[in-house]
């Protein structure tokens, strides 16, 4: 490490992170559709960092449903502008 560079206290910087909570699904943070989560323990520490969104199945199938309409002959081939509105 050369004078010029900063030493940084990761652990100081650790305590102002957040982590996100909720799953990332279809392009967007949110919930579980169920709403159930879960604790997200620290290995080190053995306590929990934050309840966590705890997908399942039905979570899983809200992009699996929006690229099956995309694959339809209907919808898969309309200009983007009439296919918002359906």
């Amino acid at each position: 490490m050369n004078r010029e560079q900063k030493t940084v206290d990761w652990r100081k910087l650790a305590k102002t992170l957040t982590p996100r909570t909720q799953a990332f699904i279809d392009g967007k943070y949110q919930p579980s559709i169920s709403g159930a989560t879960f604790d997200c323990i620290n290995p080190a520490t053995g306590k929990s960092i934050a309840q966590v969104a705890s997908c399942d199945s039905a979570d899983v199938d809200v992009p699996s449903r929006a690229r099956a309409a995309l694959s339809t002959p209907a919808t898969g081939r309309a200009a983007p502008r009439p296919r918002a509105r359906r």
